[in-house]
């Protein structure tokens, strides 16, 4: 069960601040993107904006990992200049070992944030990184395959 619970839980990816990240040390976000960042296949908001420029104007990089095609992801980091990768195949760690590699991060630096327990959290801490769990945005959009996840993830957080 240890490998479902993160290490914070909150509403918003908004509610993951500077001072927080300062205090764990942490100098890279990785993150889902669908219904963590934004809803299913829709692109950044003011919220995401905001959130992002703090995060770049106290030297913290955010990485975008999904499971989601390449196509969406780029139509998603693009506009910002954010490094974002597709087929992830979370929660297998193969190839977001090789992209911390490449961007030359540390586990110990960094933090994996999304709105899964299966693929996110689990991914997560496999790395050896502190994780957060939100709350899912636009909840009624997702593909039904999420939402029958959620309830298994439902009957996880049941026992902690």
């Amino acid at each position: 069960m240890k490998y479902f619970k993160p290490d914070f839980e909150f509403d918003h990816f908004t509610d993951l601040t500077f001072e927080l990240l300062k205090t764990h040390n942490i100098h890279t976000i990785f993150s889902d993107l669908d219904s963590t960042l934004a809803a299913h296949n829709q692109l950044g908001d003011d919220q995401f904006t905001k959130w992002h420029e703090t995060l770049e104007a106290n030297g913290i990089k955010l990485v975008v990992v999904s499971n989601n095609s390449q196509g969406r992801v780029d139509r998603f980091t693009k506009p910002y200049h954010i490094l974002g990768y597709g087929r992830c195949n979370k929660p297998l760690i193969g190839t977001i070992r090789k992209i911390m590699a490449e961007i030359n991060v540390k586990s110990s630096e960094s933090l994996f944030l999304g709105d899964q327990l299966f693929t996110d959290v689990l991914c997560g801490k496999r790395l050896n990184m502190k994780t957060v769990l939100v709350k899912p945005l636009g909840e009624e959009h997702e593909p039904l395959r999420v939402r029958w996840k959620r309830g298994l993830e439902a009957s996880i957080k049941k026992r902690w």
